[in-house]
């Protein structure tokens, strides 16, 4: 990704220098647009938790955990804007955002072996403020920030094996977890005008949502996960969760997600002006 970051330098700075008649000439009207992007995760705290799932929490039990996938993500997204003045624009996205297929596999020391495929998906609605500036004829550059909220579905599927034969067990593993919280956006951009309203645009984004819990279903059960005091990571079901605490001497607290990335885009908007 900071590839992305490199190549719209060198794309946008050239221009900005390039002298022209001012593009923005226009005043109060609407914007209204459709974007695709496709990015990378940042790693963080998140998938560092992850990273110390195991499958129980009884301390005697050792877990080797491996993790991949995930760091994909794809966006897809419609905007719509007015135009305060011919700089600023103030709107409203909304939008849904795909991460790859996340795996996890552990293997522990009683002789279970688990996999779990995480499909993670989350929808957004954005307020956001854009200022525009007039490069070149025909090209602008957009600078934006803005927040609002996410709520992120996280359906898992897998299974486990347990056991030496011939007392070999097997379990699925079925999940189906939400959890809400807010999301954070800033994105610079060029934008072309293609036609007399129309114009296609590239840019930059990054992409931050923050959720504080997940629960749902987990085989069956309203379930959430949880994290430890030792750091271990589970699934455990919410009426449980006290009797887990005396069991284990420990405390616990739901897992949270803070987890951003990289986004490079495409749009196409129509500009309506009064």
């Amino acid at each position: 990704m900071s590839r992305c970051i490199v190549i719209l330098s060198i794309l946008v700075f050239p221009i900005w220098f390039l002298k022209g008649p001012d593009l923005l000439a226009e005043g109060t009207g609407i914007e209204f647009g459709l974007r695709y992007g496709a990015g990378e995760r940042v790693p963080g705290r998140f998938d560092g938790d992850l990273k110390q799932f195991s499958s129980t929490f009884n301390p005697l039990i050792y877990s080797d955990v491996s993790l991949s996938g995930g760091r994909n993500t794809y966006l897809y997204e419609g905007f719509l804007r007015f135009l305060l003045d011919s700089r600023s624009r103030f709107g409203f996205v909304v939008g849904r955002n795909d991460w790859q297929i996340l795996k996890l596999t552990e293997v522990t020391n009683d002789f279970y072996y688990t996999k779990l495929n995480s499909e993670i998906y989350s929808y957004h609605v954005l307020a956001m403020y854009h200022f525009v500036t007039p490069v070149f004829k025909n090209w602008e550059w957009e600078n934006g920030l803005g927040m609002g909220f996410t709520s992120a579905d996280w359906n898992i599927r897998g299974y486990s094996v347990g056991e030496l034969p011939p007392d070999t067990q097997y379990f699925n593993q079925r999940g189906r977890l939400r959890g809400s919280g807010l999301s954070y956006r800033a994105e610079t951009a060029i934008n072309h005008r293609l036609y007399d309203r129309t114009f296609f645009q590239f840019g930059l984004g990054y992409h931050h949502i923050a959720i504080d819990r997940f629960s749902g279903n987990y085989n069956g059960e309203s379930s959430s996960f949880y994290i430890a005091t030792n750091g271990r990571v589970g699934v455990v079901d919410d009426t449980r969760i006290i009797d887990a605490t005396v069991s284990t001497a420990q405390s616990f607290r739901r897992l949270d997600m803070n987890s951003g990335a990289w986004i490079l885009y495409f749009s196409v908007f129509q500009r309506f002006l009064d």
